[in-house]
């Protein structure tokens, strides 16, 4: 079919940008002139000549606003589904997994959670809703049923709108239901490709920022999952790796939406509160529209990152109760992550960064990816808790390669007694030695960045200026600080003791701010990353990739 696309605005060029294959005539706007101009590399014509123009098959309204678009159609006798549609109604084509449209919806929980994926811009209509208590007998305008009232659970299709659900699945399982088929949890709507697009498409938030990170960078993570940026940053994710192949995967629609979020600088899915990027930013009004085209992903992930096998030497309190090391169903599943990566990813990667996950010198999975003879990068990036980077597995690691090599060394305190109490099962003076085995590779430059982190916490937080002037005797280029996560590891209450943050995660608690305030915290080195209370406000032009440029602020021209 052929299109004209009324609206010239952010609108359309979003739409263009994820449905590209579409033929599309020309765009038109009630403002535009007689004659002929190219905007988004399409003709632009006047709205004279589209109402008068036969070669079309449809119009399709882009624009926040719809009415007024509208209303100027229906008055030119132009009929909605027949002669015009709006650019939405393509959004359900990019869904793999589409709700059935001959059955009525039925969402089970009337909670929170419930609620927010009604706030949500979806396309169809809840007839019911369902409550194991029943507190109500309506939610919204519909009936509240209980599970024991619904006697034909075919003639609905059941979205489970709660957090803890196995129960729930299981009671539908048994009721003869089928997962996918009949019913569904309300994470997979909020991930349907379709559902991202409205989410991005539909926010008028404008960041005066450019990252390019999204368009070339693949984290691949447990189970084979996936981030094109940092896992802590975005939550949405791409597809599994084992579903699809490298090129299905990076060049899908659903990685397009996640890039689109970055070009048209809403970042709907950034997590602005731990980014360093959005320090001292807040959403504007739309601008004026940009005339330069949104950029593509590149043809393969040019920066990888690999985090997916959780094997460590050391059990420490802020990621695990005890030590863990893959084996069985789990290491299976890691060695078959291992092939694919070594099979089809390292051969195109770029920049090699390992491990987000575990322990890079404890896994021999990760040992088996960087000795690969396909592992050829142009710059390696090490993540490693500092305590096996001896001399031994330094000449192993490096035996073959022409990689500009990057240490980041988490580390976590300055003394042996905390050392002991942070990172259990390490050796406080081993790793001593081996930071100042790392000191003389960067002073000969063998390495060419060494930076050394610290997650700051009720236990360490004493010791944040002893870490930085330990930092300044070793000639790091960095000491990296950052707020504790709670990764499942801690009850709510158990965190807010631990945690150094007040509850909205931004602001320092009051003994923090003390430290924070000591001169020693301002020297060029520190940088306060996660903690926006006390992080300096980087003047940023273009980021092409959030790892690079988080490296060359202190580290200067590592990648060229």
């Amino acid at each position: 079919m052929k299109y004209i696309i009324y609206g010239i605005n952010r609108m359309a060029k979003d739409f263009m940008y994820i449905f590209e294959e579409l033929d599309i005539l020309y765009l038109t706007d009630d403002d535009v002139q007689s004659g002929t101009f190219i905007w988004g590399g399409h003709p632009v014509r006047s709205m004279k000549d589209a109402l008068t123009d036969t070669s079309y098959d449809r119009i399709i309204i882009c624009d926040f606003e719809k009415t007024e678009k509208e209303n100027r159609l229906l008055a030119r006798g132009l009929v909605y589904g027949e002669n015009y549609v709006y650019e939405e109604d393509f959004f359900d084509s990019l869904d793999t997994m589409p709700l059935p449209e001959d059955r009525k919806i039925a969402v089970w929980g009337i909670g929170n959670m419930c609620r927010s994926l009604m706030e949500k811009n979806l396309r169809w209509k809840v007839d019911a809703y369902i409550d194991s208590y029943k507190k109500r007998d309506t939610f919204l305008g519909q009936p509240v049923l209980l599970p024991d009232e619904i006697e034909d659970w075919k003639q609905y299709y059941i979205i489970i709108a709660v957090a803890a659900d196995s129960e729930i699945r299981d009671r539908l399982r048994a009721q003869g239901l089928r997962e996918k088929e009949d019913f569904i949890g309300y994470r997979d709507i909020l991930n349907m490709p379709s559902m991202l697009l409205r989410q991005t498409m539909f926010d008028r938030s404008y960041y005066d920022l450019k990252c390019k990170t999204m368009l070339n960078h693949l984290e691949i993570l447990t189970a084979g999952a996936t981030r094109s940026c940092c896992t802590t940053f975005v939550a949405r994710g791409l597809d599994n790796i084992f579903d699809k192949s490298l090129d299905e995967l990076w060049h899908s629609k659903l990685h397009k939406i996640l890039c689109l979020s970055t070009e048209n600088k809403t970042f709907s899915f950034c997590d602005k509160s731990m980014c360093p990027l959005f320090v001292a930013k807040k959403p504007e009004e739309i601008k004026k529209l940009e005339e330069e085209p949104y950029r593509k992903e590149t043809p393969f992930p040019e920066t990888l990152s690999l985090g997916y096998d959780s094997s460590c030497n050391l059990t420490c309190v802020t990621c695990r109760k005890g030590m863990h090391y893959a084996k069985g169903e789990e290491l299976a599943e890691v060695n078959r992550i291992t092939e694919k990566v070594i099979s089809e990813y390292l051969p195109h990667c770029r920049f090699l960064i390992m491990a987000g996950n575990g322990e890079v010198f404890a896994s021999p999975a990760y040992r088996e990816a960087y000795e690969a003879e396909n592992c050829n990068p142009q710059y390696i990036r090490l993540l490693s808790n500092g305590t096996l980077f001896t001399p031994a597995n330094w000449e192993r690691f490096i035996k073959g390669k022409k990689a500009k090599i990057m240490l980041t060394a988490s580390v976590d305190a300055a003394t042996k007694e905390t050392y002991g109490k942070i990172r259990r099962g390490g050796n406080f003076e081993m790793l001593k030695k081996n930071m100042e085995f790392a000191s003389g590779l960067r002073k000969s430059g063998a390495l060419c960045y060494f930076r050394m982190n610290f997650v700051v916490q009720r236990e360490n937080y004493k010791e944040m200026v002893p870490f930085v002037e330990w930092g300044q005797e070793l000639g790091v280029d960095e000491i990296f600080f950052t707020k504790i996560l709670n990764w499942g590891t801690y009850t709510p209450e158990e965190f807010a003791e631990i945690s150094m943050m007040e509850p909205d995660g931004i602001t320092p608690k009051a003994e923090l701010i003390e430290v924070l305030a000591h001169p020693v915290m301002q020297s060029s080195i520190v940088d306060m990353g996660t903690i926006q209370f006390g992080h300096k406000i980087d003047e940023i032009d273009i980021v092409e990739n959030y790892y690079m440029w988080e490296l060359e602020k202190r580290g200067g021209k590592l990648f060229c």
